[in-house]
């Protein structure tokens, strides 16, 4: 049966494939209605950091809902925002915080205090984001046309606004043809091409995600890049906004994927793991250059019916203090470290497998032809689909990231991404299934 046959009511992603109907979780495994197990090897949407089923979160929950469910912040800021905004103050290193429900909100945010930043000083012309080709800020209008994905807003093309897209640093397809000795940061340098020619008095800020999600597979650029970037945005009076809503909150095994290059964001837009994946919760974080530039100004009337409320609140308060006091981001770089370096191993036997890269537990595995020439598969092979297919029947849940890592035409990857407590026998299971979704998938597939 078709998809839409078998889900008569639901507005699907994909109309004609069905997907598994998974209904139970503990942990990093899953289960169908048919009592079959899976690893989810991609946690959720990349947002179950703390895994599935934890009783303390859902008495967490409950007890929150029945204390105080709901208040706008219109009408008070409850103690509980206060405790939380501080909480993540100290663990980001951020100054405050404007809560939202979900990471396209918290992007879509990002935007707005930007361009209200600069009306405030006086610059009411600086009202653009420019950010790069590939990338991936969320689904509402604005942070769709932010995006550099062009499979993931091809219904827009007609109407979609584009204030302006670079190259992003995809070293492993360089489109400058450098390596790793002769790279100049060509990609970064493309920046202030971009503003000499548009007008950087257009511009309030650069957007990018300091490490990859699903459409780049973890793509992390080489050391300097960001110190490039940086003399860029602070030569032209550019704020620099960090997508973190994937990478961050410990994913990348840092409070911020950005943390890895040495240099603080003024805007920061979080969600995912900030929640440990147990309830919709977003936020922007501002610096003190920021902040404080609002302070002055007095008021920024914004919110969502749903942003800031008890509930969300409690659960990222508790998320927060289970990483700390769990050690997650000790685990995180402990366990992540050990999957790459496995999964390089592996490349050995493996033609499929080109680049694997990332921090943390988050870690991208490119599909390729021939690694030796990083010559990517035909599109009409159908790898990733067929990788997908190979993971079910091994029982693994894995994450597709099909942005199309070669200049957004060809050169397809997965995205691994367990929960923060994984054990190495727990690793070394995956490690173990994937091989064998690897030894599958390339019995289908024509290296000729």
């Amino acid at each position: 049966m078709k998809a839409y046959e078998l889900h008569p009511h639901i507005f699907l992603s994909d109309w004609n494939n069905p997907n598994i109907a998974l209904v139970k979780g503990k942990g990093m495994y899953q289960w169908d209605v048919h009592g079959n197990e899976y690893i989810d090897s991609c946690s959720g949407a990349v947002n179950v950091g703390l895994g599935y089923g934890r009783e303390d979160m859902a008495e967490v929950l409950k007890k929150q809902a029945i204390e105080l469910s709901y208040l706008t912040r219109f009408t008070s800021v409850p103690p509980i925002l206060d405790e939380c905004s501080e909480l993540m103050a100290e663990f980001t290193g951020m100054d405050r915080f404007f809560m939202t429900s979900g990471g396209s909100e918290a992007n879509e945010m990002a935007f707005r205090i930007a361009k209200a930043y600069w009306f405030n000083m006086g610059y009411p012309t600086k009202n653009k984001i420019m950010s790069r080709w590939l990338s991936y800020h969320g689904n509402t209008y604005a942070t769709a046309c932010a995006g550099g994905n062009l499979a993931r807003k091809n219904d827009m093309a007609a109407y979609a606004v584009d204030d302006g897209h670079i190259n992003a640093p995809t070293c492993y397809h360089c489109p400058y043809h450098k390596t790793c000795e002769t790279c100049n940061f060509e990609c970064a340098n493309e920046l202030e091409d971009a503003l000499i020619n548009r007008g950087p008095s257009n511009y309030a800020a650069f957007l990018m995600e300091p490490i990859g999600g699903t459409t780049t597979a973890a793509m992390t650029p080489p050391e300097g890049y960001f110190k490039r970037i940086k003399e860029i945005c602070d030569k032209y009076d550019l704020l620099i906004i960090a997508d973190e809503v994937l990478a961050g909150y410990g994913r990348a095994g840092k409070p911020m994927s950005i943390d890895w290059f040495g240099i603080q964001p003024d805007i920061a837009s979080l969600a995912k793991c900030i929640s440990g994946g147990y309830f919709p919760v977003g936020a922007v974080a501002v610096n003190k250059r920021v902040s404080e530039a609002f302070q002055k100004v007095g008021h920024y009337y914004a919110g969502f019916t749903w942003a800031g409320n008890p509930i969300a609140c409690a659960v990222t308060i508790e998320n927060t203090k289970i990483i700390q006091r769990e050690n997650l981001l000790e685990n995180v770089n402990l366990q992540g470290d050990y999957l790459k370096s496995e999964l390089i191993k592996m490349r050995d036997r493996h033609p499929l497998i080109g680049d694997v890269r990332g921090k943390g537990l988050l870690i991208g595995v490119e599909l390729v032809k021939d690694h030796a020439t990083r010559t990517c598969l035909p599109n009409e092979q159908r790898a990733l689909a067929k990788v997908m297919q190979a993971g079910y029947a091994n029982g693994v849940i894995l994450e597709a990231a099909s942005g199309k890592m070669k200049r957004g035409l060809e050169g397809e990857a997965i995205l691994l991404a367990p929960y923060f407590s994984i054990t190495r026998a727990e690793t070394d299971l995956l490690l173990e299934r994937l091989d064998a979704i690897f030894t599958m998938a390339e019995k289908q597939i024509d290296f000729n």
